[in-house]
Order: C-alpha cells, then sequence, then structure tokens
C-alpha cells in the first residue's frame, strides 16, 4: 500500500489500515488490509461494512479496557493511480542503482486468481550480467533490500532462471525473517536495521523482481547459515531476509512444486475448474499430460507451464521512466529578498520550458525547492489545469505560493522540478488564411479558463477547486464526487469522496413500511422543480407536530406533519408532492430507504425532506421511529 508508506507513516505501523474501492456488483469491497487490520479478522474481498464493524469494535473494547497504545483505524478509499506512479518510482531508482533491464509486471485482460486487484504490483529485472557488482546474488537483494527500507517499503523477491519462477515464489512461498542480514562487509541485526512494521506482512501488495536470473521471498524449514544466508537440505536454493535464491533445473523444480497454481498467474476460472478437479498444487498440475490440458483447460494454461520451467522466453519489457525536467541554481550571495528570489524562478522557469518544448510537453505540476541556509529544505508545490510551456505563468504561481509563506533563512539553492508533465495541445483556428482576431479568440477562451484555475487552486489548495463527476448512485448525497480540477493527469481518476456519510444519522434503517397510505409519485426528467437548487451536506433533523399534538423529533406516524419546526421558528406545510421513494442498492449493507416530499410552507420557502422507512414490527416494539429530516432548499 504506497500511498500509505513513507517517513510519516511510521507511526501507522500498528494502526488497522483498511483500503477499499468500489466494485460494479458487489459494492464497496476491501482491496488491502494491514497486517493488523488482519489480525481483527479483516480479509480481502470482504464488504467494507463488515470490515468496519470489525476494526472499529476491536477499538471500542480495547478502549475500554484503557489501553493507550490503541491507535484509530485508518479506512480510506485505494488510489490506483498513486500505487502506480509510486511502482514506477521504484522501478527508476532500480534502474539507476541495480540494473536497466527492469520492467512492470504485464497485466492479462481479466484479474488472476488470487489478486482482486488487478493492478502492477510486481517489478520483473534480467540480472544476469549485474549480480558481481554487489559480489554476489545475495549481495544484489540485500543491496535492494536496503534501498527499499529507505522508502519503507516491503518487498519480497526471488532470483530463479524463469521470470514466472521468480514471481510465483515471490507471490506464495512461505516466508520466514532471519535474525541477521548482511550489510556492506559486515552484517547487522535485523530487528536494528529495519523498523517494526517492516518485518511484518507488506500492507497491500509486494514488490517482485525476477529475470533470467531472477527476484522473490523467503521459505521455511531451513537453518542459519553465514552471512546471515540461509542454506537448505539442497545447495541449489538459499534464503535470507529479502529474498530466495533458486539455482539450476531442480532446484527451481522442487521450490515450485508445492505452490498453489494459482501462482502461474491463472484466470480465477481455470483456478476453479482445477480445484473441482483436486488440483491444488503445481506438482499435482506437473503430473498430468499437457496435451490434455491444451484442449480442456486452453493453451494459457500450457503456455504458464512451460514459463514457470524456463522452457519458452517471456519477453521482457523494459520500463521507460519519463524524462526528468529540472534546473537548479546556486545563489551567489543567500538572500531572502523576494525580488531576487522572484528574478532567479523567472529565469529557472524560462530554462525549465525550453526543455519541455524539446520534447513538446508542458507542465502539469510542478515543484520548486529552497535549500536554506540552516541545512533545511523548502518545498513549495504548483498544480496546473492544462499542460503549459508558459515561463511567466509558471513563474508567477510559484511566486504567489512565495508570497504567502515566511522564508525564516536565506536561500541558498534553488530549483525547479517538473513532477507531472503532458503532451503539448495545439488546435487550427481557421481553415486557409490565419485570422488573428479569431485565432487570438479561440486561444484566449482556453488559455483564460486554465490560467483561472490555477490562479485559484495556487491560493486556495488543489483540493479546494475541483469539478462534479456524475455517479450512479441513488442516494442524493452519493451521487457525485468532486475531482480536483489542477495538477491531473491526461485522464484524472485521483478521486476523493466529499464526506464519510454516517448512515445511521441519514436514516438509513428498517425493511418493508407496510404503513405507507400515499401513491408513489416520481417526478419528471422535465420537471423544473424536480430537484432542489442546493442539497445540505448532512440531513437536517426536523421537530415535527400535526394539530392536535406537540413538536417532537421521533414521532410513530407516518402521515406527512402540518407543523415543521426548524432554527427555532415554526412553519406551517401548505402544499406538498410526493413521496418520491429513494433506496440505496442491496450491495451496500445495511438498506437506506426513504420517502422524499416537496413542500410549501406558510412563509413562500420550498423545502425537500424525507423521513426514514422503518417496518410495523420495529414500530410495534419500539426498537425504531420515524425521523423527519430536512436535506435541500429549492430557493
Amino acid at each position: 500500500m504506497r500511498q500509505a508508506a513513507g517517513r510519516d507513516s511510521v507511526p501507522l505501523a500498528e494502526a488497522p489500515i483498511v483500503l477499499w474501492n468500489e466494485n460494479a456488483r458487489r459494492g464497496r469491497l476491501v482491496v488491502a488490509c494491514s497486517h493488523a487490520a488482519s489480525a481483527l479478522g479483516v480479509r480481502v474481498s470482504m464488504k467494507l461494512a463488515e470490515a468496519t464493524d470489525l476494526v472499529r469494535t476491536s477499538r471500542e473494547s480495547k478502549l475500554c479496557q484503557s489501553d493507550s497504545t490503541t491507535r484509530s483505524p485508518l479506512i480510506q478509499r485505494h488510489d490506483k493511480d498513486l500505487d502506480q506512479r509510486s511502482l514506477e518510482q521504484i522501478a527508476a531508482s532500480l534502474q539507476m542503482q541495480i540494473t536497466p533491464a527492469i520492467a512492470l509486471e504485464e497485466l492479462a485482460a481479466t484479474p488472476w486468481a488470487g489478486h482482486p486487484r488487478h493492478q502492477c504490483e510486481s517489478l520483473l529485472c534480467e540480472i544476469s550480467g549485474v549480480s558481481h557488482l554487489f559480489g554476489d546474488e545475495s549481495g544484489l537483494l540485500v543491496a535492494v533490500e536496503a534501498m527499499l527500507a529507505a522508502r519503507y517499503v516491503r518487498s519480497r523477491m526471488a532470483i530463479a532462471d524463469s521470470l514466472a519462477a521468480a514471481w510465483a515464489l515471490a507471490h506464495e512461498a512461505t516466508m520466514k525473517p532471519l535474525k541477521f542480514v548482511r550489510k556492506g562487509f559486515g552484517q547487522q541485526p535485523a530487528d536494528e536495521k529495519y523498523p517494526e512494521f517492516l518485518r511484518k506482512p507488506d500492507l497491500a501488495g509486494r514488490l517482485s523482481r525476477g529475470g533470467k536470473r531472477s527476484l522473490a521471498g523467503r521459505q521455511e524449514g531451513s537453518a542459519q547459515g553465514p552471512d546471515g544466508v540461509e542454506e537448505l537440505e539442497n545447495s541449489s536454493t538459499r534464503v535470507f531476509y529479502g529474498g530466495l535464491i533458486i539455482r539450476g533445473d531442480e532446484g527451481t523444480a522442487r521450490a515450485i512444486a508445492e505452490l498453489p497454481v494459482q501462482s502461474l498467474r491463472l484466470a480465477t476460472q481455470t483456478v476453479s475448474t482445477l480445484a473441482r478437479l483436486g488440483i491444488v498444487s503445481v506438482s499435482q498440475l506437473l503430473s498430468l499430460p499437457r496435451s490434455g490440458l491444451a484442449t480442456r483447460l486452453g493453451r494459457d494454461l500450457v503456455r504458464r507451464l512451460e514459463q514457470v520451467q524456463a522452457e519458452v522466453d517471456e519477453p521482457l519489457k523494459v520500463h521507460q521512466a519519463e524524462a526528468e525536467y529540472s534546473v537548479n541554481l546556486v545563489l551567489e550571495y543567500p538572500s531572502t529578498d523576494l525580488a531576487i528570489l522572484t528574478d532567479r524562478i523567472e529565469r529557472l522557469a524560462s530554462q525549465l520550458t525550453s526543455q519541455l518544448l524539446v520534447q513538446q510537453r508542458g507542465a502539469l505540476r510542478l515543484r520548486c525547492c529552497m535549500k536554506l541556509s540552516g541545512a533545511q529544505e523548502m518545498v513549495l508545490d504548483v498544480g496546473l489545469f492544462a499542460p503549459t510551456v508558459d515561463a511567466d505563468h509558471l513563474s508567477g504561481l510559484v511566486v504567489n505560493q512565495l508570497e504567502s509563506v515566511r522564508i525564516k533563512e536565506k536561500v541558498e539553492r534553488l530549483g525547479l522540478l517538473v513532477t507531472l508533465s503532458g503532451a503539448l495541445r495545439s488546435s487550427q483556428t481557421s481553415l486557409f488564411e490565419l485570422d488573428e482576431d479569431l485565432a487570438s479568440a479561440t486561444s484566449m477562451s482556453g488559455v483564460g479558463i486554465s490560467r483561472l484555475v490555477d490562479a485559484l487552486t495556487g491560493r486556495m489548495g488543489r483540493e479546494r477547486v475541483g469539478y462534479l463527476e456524475l455517479q450512479n448512485d441513488s442516494l442524493p448525497e452519493r451521487a457525485f464526487e468532486i475531482l480536483p480540477l489542477a495538477g491531473n493527469s491526461s485522464s484524472p481518476s485521483l478521486k476523493r469522496r466529499t464526506k464519510n456519510r454516517k448512515r445511521g444519522a441519514n436514516g438509513g434503517l428498517g425493511s418493508v413500511d407496510s404503513a405507507i397510505h400515499y401513491p408513489i409519485v416520481k417526478p419528471t426528467a422535465d420537471d423544473a422543480l424536480r430537484r432542489p437548487l442546493s442539497l445540505l451536506a448532512d440531513p437536517v433533523p426536523l421537530r415535527v407536530a400535526w394539530h392536535e399534538t406537540d413538536f417532537s423529533l421521533r414521532v410513530s406516524s407516518s402521515r406527512l406533519p402540518q407543523r415543521i419546526r426548524f432554527n427555532g421558528v415554526d412553519h406551517h406545510v401548505m402544499n406538498h408532492w410526493g413521496p418520491e421513494r429513494i433506496e440505496s442498492g442491496w450491495w451496500r449493507g445495511k438498506s437506506i430507504r426513504r420517502d422524499y416530499y416537496r413542500v410549501e410552507t406558510d412563509q413562500g420557502e420550498w423545502w425537500w425532506i424525507f423521513r426514514n422507512l422503518v417496518s410495523r414490527a420495529e414500530l410495534q416494539e419500539n426498537r425504531l421511529s420515524y425521523r423527519w429530516m430536512l436535506h435541500g432548499r429549492f430557493s
């Protein structure tokens, strides 16, 4: 889970961490969880509502026991794009420090069995000819482990004669940590080298490395060897804290024999068919004739067997890191003068845009790094609505942010770095001759919007300037999502929920309401008053009454109230339209069912109110009651 990794995430090591995502059929499902959450019973593909109950119930019980070490659970939506970018950054670092031949795993059209996230989580390396630079293959794994540990990333690695074998061992081999790991020319206790959470199972996935000499995980049932390297009974296999090394055909065959068939990167349907036939391990699968497998289960299964046994080569599509656009300047005389810093930033922006123009790229995210005289560093991040190479615009955005911060010490060095770029877009404004007025108007219309968004984002923050994206959800508060306008790639998918909704507070109760006495009336699509102009962030409880009763928040009658008290003012309902029934999907867990009304008060106000639906049995048992809520206003 790379969006939770980093130096600031160390205090979260022992906290239950749950990542979820939307599933078209089953709603919100857990896609990853930490070791602490897994210990509480949370599992991948579990419904989010069940996982939330598990972690929160456990925390409440620990708080009752006065456990001061209890940490609040972290439950958030999985950011697939952020994971991808983090993996690409690691790949770029490995290319610079370990081997240039490195690739992200290529995914199939459908998720592999046991890997429901369907995203790249592994790196494959060709390490032939580079291991001697680190002493041997064990030294290479130690170097990779140390590099990832500096990023607070836990990895599972294997070196084998084929990419498929290394991938299978990295994902499915049983692991156990060792007491010592080798570092440089000596050895150091693992407990001193790695933070506590690095010694636990990884939070969201694993990074495997492979090649013709390729990388994977730890294995149990071995004895401690020299330099922190474990020696198995067959000398073709060596295991240490950072990874597993397999040598020779015999070593590969023994290592993969007891792995589950899902380690071969097979489709879920294929693994299910094999399970019905009683075939659960690779050794059982290898004992069957391949001709029969091809006709009954498809050629893809046979191809995976050939790859894992190194009978056929698996192509390695080498990762091509995006070019880095950066410029730096050392100030001859360190200064805090804004005019001097502005001049230097303008010079750097001009140099940076020259680099971008060569590749026909434009900046979408810009970072300004300032090295202060006290060995500290100040960083300013700028997001843009559209790719641009306008040096004045870029420098202006950076200077605007610089004006709003206090520089405590003199600046010694300035640097500008493009952290996200996009292809420049150009359009033809006329068919034959260039119409300068038309070209100017057309170009400025787009530039004007872009610069307005950039200016607002710079002053208010990226998350505060966004646009609405409609969602296929019947509940009004979930019918949209807000996405930031600036700093996105060409296909932005870094989404965030506007707010975590509490279902209980919104009236999500009960089953079938048999006390409804009104026909269900749905507004038409062309109805001018179909939906309110303003929707409240959270429904507000209303005190309601009839002519013969007093005001109350909870009532036992399902009738539309005749009087409503809101903010201390009494309103009489003059007209109403409805009800319109809105329900949540069954796959979202506990059902939310409401009847909405459009009402007109004696003061000329138009409101959108609803009541939650409860069953007759719950009313008779006094377990639940009706609650009326204000959700929107039409004026």
